[in-house]
């Protein structure tokens, strides 16, 4: 008789596991390219975050919506029914994010490189509804910018591929 609840118990764990919404999000590094300046702080030009959001809903769940967030920039997607992921960009303009404090980088025409985390952070917000409730589900990320000091261009933004 022991045997028989074993097995039960197992399924019945597993069950627990895999009935929880999934939200999991990432983000390719933007590159912002930025004219030598005496301040230590930088202005940043606008910027374009490709982020990418996997998502699973509660069993018999469907994804209703995917709103993301950067700074006042919004966006909101409906995933097709089957749909598992959505990878999109994110174009933020140039006055929603402060200047940053970069001390010396591109102080001078030398060039250089330098990696910022966090400069701005994506809220993510997942809808899915089954045949008689609704659920939100969150995520937020910090979103990762490499400034490039480049004195011969004007200042651009490009999302750069993983």
């Amino acid at each position: 008789m022991k045997r028989a609840g074993v097995p039960i118990l197992f399924v019945l764990a597993s069950a627990v596991a895999l009935a929880d919404t999934e939200l999991i999000v990432s983000a390719d590094e933007a590159l912002a390219r930025v004219k030598p300046n005496s301040s230590q702080l930088t202005r940043l030009p606008s910027l374009e975050f490709s982020v990418h959001a996997e998502f699973e809903c509660e069993d018999g769940g469907v994804a209703e919506s995917l709103t993301i967030s950067v700074a006042d920039a919004h966006e909101r997607h409906v995933p097709e029914p089957e749909a598992k992921s959505l990878r999109t960009i994110v174009k933020v303009p140039r006055k929603q994010i402060a200047a940053v404090t970069t001390g010396e980088f591109c102080a001078s025409e030398d060039g250089g490189e330098l990696l910022l985390s966090g400069v701005a952070t994506a809220q993510f917000s997942l809808r899915c509804r089954d045949e008689s409730s609704a659920s939100i589900s969150y995520a937020s990320l910090g979103l990762p910018l490499r400034l490039v000091c480049d004195q011969e261009s004007s200042a651009e933004v490009s999302a750069a591929p993983r």
